[in-house]
């Protein structure tokens, strides 16, 4: 999640990336182009529509523009689940470049940068370059996204992305490290008394609710997989992490005087304040560490609920939709107002998903990579809802159950 504000600082610094040659499957082209040419299809459905945007931003790199000319790792690998979430044959493709090009801008070790990180880049979209910032809004959650990347493309049952998962375990592993040990490898905290959970990153030593919610969600979509690839005494180390991870995260980030989470290690959440203390109620449901039925959740929602009572009929008081607050509607046993909320945050992008006609700040952000994933990952699961429930769906266009 970022840390300061919506997208981070930009730092300008060019600093050396590893190149892990003989481990990792490497780009077919090491040309960088400008996007490739799909246009969001008119009538296509939404489904498709949300996989054409993000591959309208997709340059020939694999790199996944977020706004303007920024890639954001975070967001992209947000949004290569949102494109397996689809599941067509472009949808994969996509996702494949992404992770080619993620794995193949891994950072070697540096002062504040652990091995095995990634920096946000800056697209020239006249030189057709990609030059790193030098730094990331985080390193915990850029990890982590990455595991459930590597989790769902395995999942999907593709061939060149089982190939590719199959072959770069190793590089994944790394990746693993960085939120399961201590500096300078990681950000795992291991003394003190937030021990145990991790920081956004070396220069920002804040423990996020919402990162360590990432975090747990990727260690175990990596014990999944590690049990899929029938590495099972790997598979029992990282479910042991998560549950690391989970205990933490409850024995020091829910507050039971407020009886909501906090936004931070020792940051008391107003749930009036939509970011981050609003949606920290949000990513632990999102994400797993508690079930809808706990009552951590229950209350969690509940306060954003008061907080916020017509979510789902208006607009939420930030420059984005924060589409994401759909998905956590529907683990709660609310598709209908998550319905509602998608139809009307749909209704004000489209067509041109740039600016919406309307927003709930002064300033509105444009539609980028992050939020067509999220679109993606509350409609298809709301799809698969009307599907489980036996009621018919209208078609792939609307998913509405009729």
């Amino acid at each position: 999640m970022p840390t300061t504000s919506r997208f981070p600082r930009w730092a300008g610094a060019a600093v050396a990336v590893a190149t892990l040659a003989g481990t990792l499957l490497l780009p077919t082209s090491a040309a960088t182009a400008g996007p490739a040419t799909h246009a969001p299809g008119a009538g296509r459905g939404v489904v498709d529509e949300q996989v054409d945007f993000i591959l309208s931003e997709q340059l020939a790199s694999g790199a996944i523009l977020s706004t303007g000319t920024r890639i954001s790792p975070y967001f992209a690998n947000l949004a290569a689940l949102g494109l397996l979430a689809a599941d067509t044959r472009a949808a994969r493709a996509g996702t494949l470049k992404w992770m080619t090009w993620n794995l193949g801008h891994l950072n070697a070790a540096a002062v504040n940068v652990p091995a095995n990180s990634v920096f946000d880049y800056v697209y020239d979209p006249v030189a057709r370059t990609e030059t790193p910032t030098g730094d990331f809004d985080s390193v915990d959650s850029y990890a982590s996204t990455a595991l459930n990347v590597a989790f769902a493309a395995y999942s999907s049952k593709d061939p060149a992305l089982r190939g590719f998962v199959r072959k770069n375990i190793g590089v994944y592993e790394a990746i693993a490290d960085l939120v399961i040990t201590p500096a300078p490898t990681g950000v795992l905290v291991v003394t003190g008394p937030d021990a145990g959970l991790t920081v956004a990153k070396p220069s920002y030593p804040i423990a996020f609710t919402m990162d360590n919610a990432e975090v747990y969600s990727g260690l175990v979509d990596l014990a999944k997989l590690e049990t899929l690839l029938g590495r099972h005494a790997k598979a029992a180390l990282y479910q042991s992490w998560a549950a690391a991870t989970r205990s933490a995260m409850v024995d020091k980030l829910w507050n039971p005087v407020n009886d909501n989470w906090d936004w931070a290690y020792a940051n008391a959440s107003n749930t009036d304040v939509f970011y981050a203390q609003g949606t920290a109620q949000l990513w632990p449901i999102i994400f797993g560490v508690v079930a809808p039925t706990d009552p951590r959740a229950l209350a969690g929602w509940g306060q954003f609920v008061a907080s916020f009572p017509a979510w789902y009929d208006g607009e939420l008081p930030d420059s984005y939709p924060w589409v994401s607050v759909a998905r956590a509607a529907q683990l709660m046993g609310e598709p209908a107002p998550a319905d509602a909320f998608l139809a009307g945050i749909h209704a004000r992008y489209a067509p041109g998903f740039g600016l919406p006609t309307t927003c709930g700040a002064a300033v509105c952000g444009e539609w980028y990579d992050a939020e067509a994933g999220w679109f993606l990952l509350a409609k298809t699961a709301g799809l698969e809802l009307c599907r489980t429930a036996g009621a018919p769906a209208r078609s792939r266009s609307h998913g509405h159950c009729s």
